[in-house]
């Protein structure tokens, strides 16, 4: 009898190029005034739904459930830097998340029911991790970063010697 392959998935906003290098800009300012190990800049992104270590067999599942997501196209605004002192999580975010990204989460999440997953309860605060472990933050304005919103992608997170790798397995439009 074989091992069941598992692989370790979520879905996320994936910045384009240009959005990257506006976030990784932000990112370096708020990084200035504290300290703890930062997240590699290919790595920004904003997770939607993580799913843990998925079989498999399941993850025709996953897709068929982002295919049924039923969400629109939107711009988001990341104006503001955040520090969770409880979590050592420092951040970049909106000062307000827009309908349309709560509608994609709840979307997501009713879809992805059926394979067997469950919303986290918590209230969602958009946000991409630019730091972790961090200390004494002091939290500089930045310059705002618009992100325009068209598709959701499927990625699977790999952990090696160097921390955290993402591939991107699948890519999915939202509605213009």
């Amino acid at each position: 009898m074989s091992a069941r392959r598992k692989r370790r998935l979520f879905f996320a906003l994936w910045p384009d190029a240009e959005v990257r290098n506006s976030l990784a800009s932000a990112a370096a300012v708020v990084r200035k005034h504290g300290s703890g190990r930062s997240v590699p800049d290919e790595n920004l992104h904003i997770t939607l739904a993580f799913l843990g270590s998925v079989d498999e067999e399941v993850l025709d599942c996953v897709r068929s459930a982002a295919e049924q997501v039923n969400a629109g196209a939107f711009s988001l605004t990341i104006d503001r830097a955040g520090w969770w002192k409880r979590t050592g999580i420092l951040w970049l975010g909106p000062s307000a998340g827009p309908a349309a990204l709560n509608r994609l989460v709840k979307s997501l999440w009713a879809a992805l029911e059926p394979c067997g997953f469950w919303p986290d309860f918590r209230d969602f605060h958009p946000h991409v991790t630019i730091a972790r472990r961090w200390r004494k933050a002091r939290l500089p304005e930045i310059k705002p970063v618009h992100w325009p919103i068209d598709a959701l992608m499927l990625l699977e997170s790999h952990t090696g010697q160097r921390g955290a790798r993402y591939t991107l397995l699948e890519r999915w439009p939202l509605i213009r």
